[in-house]
């Protein structure tokens, strides 16, 4: 009985121990430091005027010209199929609950970081979220620009967004840059969650946006309030692999070491009584 009564109890002992270095394995590996990816908060900074995008038109604009109100930058890439329409997607859905005129008090600026990302990819992406954001919801107010490699890196770099090309397209920071009238980066706004099965996964709040907006309609830089960052993946890295056997490996592991468990308690009530 006593060979019984130990043996239980060592099996559910390494059974927990097996979840705890399984859920190291699986929770301990971050984005490399030496991967150039996240944000730099460059807030106070003015993005230079010159850097020259496309509008869904096909037409080179300056972002001098562009950014002439309060705005709210999202970077993206149109090809994404991932978190990049769920950011897009629920700024839409939270529109209406601002207590501001779009195009007059604010706007919106989307720009791809794809450099293959065209005119015409943007015409549609812009249809589809002007129409999410509302039937009075003005196009022009949401501008979804493209551009060369070259300006792509400028106008990224200017607001301190990294991002790493993958096998089937990027991996980026998901985050919302707010900007002034006059082209000074007031502040950013750091997507940490993301809720899956929820109808909108990725969400803001009226509150959230127009605490952002208010900086940069009085030109007010403010650090961000987190630095915790989600990310936008193509697919699990290869070194990530284990997080997706996570839900298995650990539901294997944790029934073994209940019916361990099980066995360990019924026998040690038996020698007790």
């Amino acid at each position: 009985m006593k060979i019984i009564v130990k043996a239980s109890k060592n099996i559910f002992l390494t059974a927990m121990l097996l979840i705890l270095l399984f859920l190291r394995a699986a929770f301990g590996h971050e984005l490399s430091t030496s991967d150039k990816l996240g944000i730099v908060e460059r807030t106070g900074v003015i993005i230079p005027k010159d850097i020259t995008l496309h509008d869904e038109h096909g037409v080179a604009l300056k972002i001098g010209d562009i950014i002439n109100k309060p705005t709210i930058l999202s970077l993206v890439y149109l090809t994404c199929d991932h978190v990049c329409p769920q950011l897009l997607g629920g700024l839409a859905v939270a529109l209406p609950g601002l207590k501001l005129s779009p195009g007059k008090d604010y706007q919106l600026v989307t720009v791809s970081f794809d450099e293959h990302d065209d005119s015409l990819a943007a015409a549609s992406k812009k249809a589809n979220y002007t129409n999410a954001a509302g039937m009075d919801f003005p196009v022009e107010a949401w501008k979804f620009l493209t551009g060369d490699r070259e300006n792509i890196a400028r106008i990224t770099e200017a607001v301190g967004f990294h991002f790493k090309h993958d096998t089937h397209g990027f991996i980026h920071p998901v985050v919302l840059v707010f900007i002034s009238s006059k082209g000074v980066i007031t502040g950013y706004h750091y997507v940490s969650r993301y809720q899956y099965g929820a109808a909108t996964p990725v969400s803001f709040s009226a509150a959230e946006l127009m605490a952002g907006l208010s900086d940069a309609i009085h030109e007010t830089p403010r650090l961000g309030v987190t630095r915790s960052v989600l990310y936008c993946f193509t697919h699990q890295p290869e070194r990530y692999d284990r997080f997706f056997n996570l839900l298995a490996i650990t539901g294997i592991v944790t029934l073994l070491s209940a019916v361990a468990f099980f066995f360990y308690l019924r026998l040690t009530t038996r020698r007790r009584g």
